[in-house]
């Protein structure tokens, strides 16, 4: 069996979750999210992961077209064997073993483990392709919400210094229904979101289903509200051992992103960036000279 196979129980997944019980939603949703952990664990150990009986998992694999459990495992174990595996498990295992550290140590820990999930959950080629269609519309939405919100401006601050027409969506001086309702079929939304989500993700699915505008969502699953209209999902985690989640692997995805965008950008970008860094030390923006100024 080969990627294909994973990709089609994927796609019937996410066609069939609308449809699941809430115990058998919870599985898929695991199917989707920790592929590499249906090649290595065994049903009971997965069951205890989601917090479901073993049997939910046999009744998910029937629900989705396999006669049990195995048969469905050897999709992803084929798949498991010919590809590189992801290692967030491994990292958080190892974050959660180092007991008795400070809360700021145990932090950094996760973080760095939240990066490693982005690092290997989004192939170099996955952000390259997001950043090509971005890069390709004359307008980006920004529909950041909540703690989402950090990330997002981030990226439209960034991606202004070399290009204009970047939206915040529901901004100051602007209503999320007005943005919305200006949203194109040439235009891209750029979407930042993860559990529980915001309430305007529904408003940004009918927006984007009814402008035939491209979407890529930035997500903390591959089974968002949004995952029928997306272009494009990245993923990222947000465990943490603090009562937040960790928004930091975000900020890392929307930096990458907005890097791989500039190399598409041509040197009319790079004069940009160039000209609204003199502005700045000129305005007095910055306390120092540019370097190599008088």
């Amino acid at each position: 069996m080969t990627a294909q196979g994973i990709d089609a129980a994927g796609a019937r997944i996410l066609a069939e979750l609308p449809a699941l019980a809430p115990q058998l939603a919870e599985g898929a949703r695991f199917l989707l999210d920790h592929p590499e952990a249906v090649a290595t664990s065994s049903m009971r150990e997965i069951a205890g992961r989601i917090g479901v009986a073993p049997a939910t998992l046999l009744r998910l694999a029937r629900a989705l077209g396999f006669t049990d459990w195995s048969s469905m495992r050897d999709v992803y174990v084929a798949d498991f064997r010919a590809s590189s595996p992801l290692y967030a498990e491994r990292a958080d295992a190892l974050v959660r073993r180092e007991g008795g550290t400070a809360l700021a140590k145990d932090m950094l820990h996760a973080q760095q483990a939240g990066i490693g999930h982005v690092l290997a959950a989004n192939p170099a080629e996955a952000i390259e392709e997001a950043a090509r269609m971005l890069a390709a519309a004359p307008r980006i939405f920004v529909a950041a919400f909540l703690s989402c919100r950090a990330p997002g401006t981030a990226f439209a601050y960034i991606c202004r210094l070399f290009r204009s027409n970047i939206v915040m969506l529901g901004g100051e001086g602007s209503s999320l229904a007005a943005d919305l309702a200006a949203i194109g079929p040439d235009d891209a939304v750029l979407a930042i979101n993860f559990r529980p989500y915001a309430r305007e993700i529904h408003a940004i699915a009918e927006a984007v289903r009814r402008s035939g505008a491209t979407l890529v969502s930035i997500a903390d699953s591959r089974a968002t509200p949004l995952a029928a209209q997306a272009r494009s999902i990245l993923l990222f985690g947000t465990e943490s051992p603090s009562f937040f989640p960790s928004i930091t692997p975000a900020m890392a995805l929307v930096e990458s992103l907005a890097a791989a965008m500039l190399a598409h950008a041509g040197d009319a970008a790079a004069a940009r960036i160039g000209a609204i860094e003199q502005a700045l030390y000129d305005s007095g923006a910055y306390a120092a000279t540019p370097r190599g100024g008088s």
